[in-house]
């Protein structure tokens, strides 16, 4: 009991270390090669791993609190920034002003695109100055910043 306590212990270290600190490489729960995330960051090396990837949920199931389904209202398509507030909205959440808050309540989950018109992902605001983001069929990551993806990724 007290090996097992240690253990996890230790990894709970481990983990807290990376998300501060933002190392990608302190845990080996990441198996997409590092140049895939760093493409797509503002700032390469700007996540931590939060969980392994899986095909099972993705950017949107994360973002609404769904591990078990993939979510994406708009089949084929990129919603627009409108057509993501309107399926937010009847999700129960509401539309916040342009993020320049201190207040992390004032955000549950961000929206980004390459457009106004072409939304591709989404995150959770985890703590101010954090977000947390399932890419894709790819692993769940904690990003340093609520915007941290290059303009012109897929992200």
């Amino acid at each position: 009991m007290i090996a097992k306590f240690k253990k996890n212990l230790v990894l709970s270290v481990v983990a807290a270390t990376a998300i501060v600190g933002g190392a990608s490489s302190a845990l080996a729960g990441i198996t997409t090669p590092a140049y895939v995330f760093n493409d797509n960051l503002k700032q390469s090396g700007n996540y931590a791993w939060l969980g392994d990837a899986t095909p099972q949920y993705n950017c949107l199931a994360y973002a609404l609190g769904n591990y078990s389904n993939w979510v994406w209202p708009w089949g084929s398509n990129n919603p627009s920034n409108s057509q993501v507030d309107t399926y937010l909205s009847n999700q129960g959440y509401k539309k916040s002003a342009a993020m320049n808050s201190t207040d992390v309540a004032a955000y549950e989950i961000i929206s980004y695109g390459t457009s106004d018109s072409s939304i591709t992902h989404f995150a959770r605001v985890a703590a101010y100055g954090y977000s947390n983001a399932k890419w894709g069929q790819l692993e769940l990551l904690q990003h340093d910043g609520w915007d941290p993806y290059k303009s012109n990724g897929s992200y």
